[in-house]
């Protein structure tokens, strides 16, 4: 469990540098935990439903300490039967586990198109990089070729990223920190989308948004079509279609992903179950107060418990509802994304040098690196729009 710990907050940490902070607690998410420990599962309030659900327990607790003042005093008994209620009970249950299983069914499954990504990212880049360098394509061309198609593969997967993360950082896919030169204006939306539109409105950011991991697909096909071209020892044919399976495969996440954006619960289940929660914890009091034992503390203390547990339910499945976004038990998307990136700058060092490594970092807007072997001349890159523009031409030795 130290190990989850460990990589939770250095997740966080990685965060907080690409955001230009470092402060001494970084948090997370999903929260990590230790199962063996009673207490902190028990008590913990970071990334548990105590801090939502107190307040819908505390309602319950005051309208039955309410109803039972007013039977006591003999001003008015609002008891009902308890034999519908019952059933209704069975109902409930029944929905809110229903509703927990879809949640969770949808979490594990998202959290498996996204390793998908991570995956094949990592499967792509490294098996381009044998295939290339094994044959001795150790010139610049070959070595601009491996660098173009190491950053396509990243850019790919962080605007991939960025489509999860729209509803909650609402920054559009071509706006992405890491997009640059000629693939950046090729993601940025302009009069030509406008034209082959199906409405005069081509969609608005979320839309264009959901367009750019395709474009950026093609972009990293046509890349690797071009290996034949601009390698001196180009490779076989057969293995050039591994490297085309390995992109149909993360595309095959990405649509993972897309549906489970696109495609939420059906709306009518969610009105049901929540309506009949509602209505089967606010009329708990109206039940136990004929309760003829009844105590004015342990009643209270009933009608929290259950409170808990219908209402903590729903608030569980509403958690799981969106994996993607800020909260404690979110995915950390970006943060895994990070570590991809740097796996990618590794193997590029060690294959073509730390001089191409600096490129790629460099084009890719890491903000952390300080340019000690090269120093990063962004006025110049700006300026480029071709496609086979070398990578090198805007570092300054």
């Amino acid at each position: 469990m130290g190990r989850l710990k460990t990589l939770s907050a250095s997740l966080a940490y990685s965060d907080k540098i690409f955001e230009g902070e470092t402060d001494e607690n970084p948090t997370a998410g999903p929260v990590a935990y230790d199962s063996a420990d009673w207490g902190q599962v028990l008590f913990q309030c970071f990334g548990s439903t105590w801090p939502n659900i107190t307040k819908w327990c505390l309602l319950n607790v005051v309208l039955y300490a309410g109803v039972s003042t007013l039977k006591d005093y003999a001003i008015i008994n609002l008891g009902i039967s308890n034999q519908s209620h019952t059933l209704a009970g069975m109902i409930v249950s029944f929905l809110l586990v229903s509703r927990v299983n879809t949640g969770l069914n949808r979490y594990m499954a998202c959290r498996g198109h996204i390793n998908v990504m991570y995956r094949e990212t990592r499967e792509f880049i490294q098996t381009a990089l044998i295939l290339s360098h094994r044959k001795k394509n150790d010139d610049d061309e070959a070595c601009e070729w491996r660098n173009e198609m190491a950053y396509r593969t990243l850019v790919l997967l962080r605007t991939a990223i960025a489509v999860v993360e729209y509803p909650s950082k609402e920054l559009p896919g071509w706006k992405c920190p890491e997009l640059s030169g000629y693939e950046k204006l090729y993601s940025t939306p302009c009069d030509l989308w406008k034209r082959n539109s199906l409405t005069s409105q081509p969609g608005d950011d979320y839309t264009n948004t959901l367009r750019i991991p395709f474009r950026i697909a093609y972009l990293l096909r046509k890349t690797i079509s071009e290996q034949e071209e601009r390698l001196e020892n180009p490779f076989h044919v057969t293995q050039e279609t591994k490297l085309y399976t390995t992109v149909d495969s993360f595309m095959n996440g990405y649509y993972g992903m897309r549906k489970f954006i696109t495609t939420p619960v059906p709306f009518p289940l969610i009105q049901m179950t929540r309506t009949l929660v509602l209505i089967y914890i606010y009329t708990l009091p109206l039940i136990l107060v004929n309760n003829k034992e009844r105590s004015m503390i342990w009643g209270c203390l009933s009608v929290f418990i259950l409170t808990y547990g219908f209402m903590g339910l729903e608030l569980v499945a509403i958690e799981l509802d969106d994996p993607f976004g800020d909260d404690e038990n979110d995915f950390s998307t970006l943060a895994f994304a990070r570590m991809v990136f740097e796996d990618t700058y590794l193997m590029m060092a060690e294959v073509d040098g730390e001089k191409w490594a600096d490129a790629l970092r460099n084009k890719m807007n890491c903000p952390y690196f300080k340019g000690n072997r090269s120093t990063w001349n962004s006025d110049k890159f700006s300026s480029l729009s071709n496609e086979n523009t070398s990578l090198l031409m805007v570092l300054e030795d």
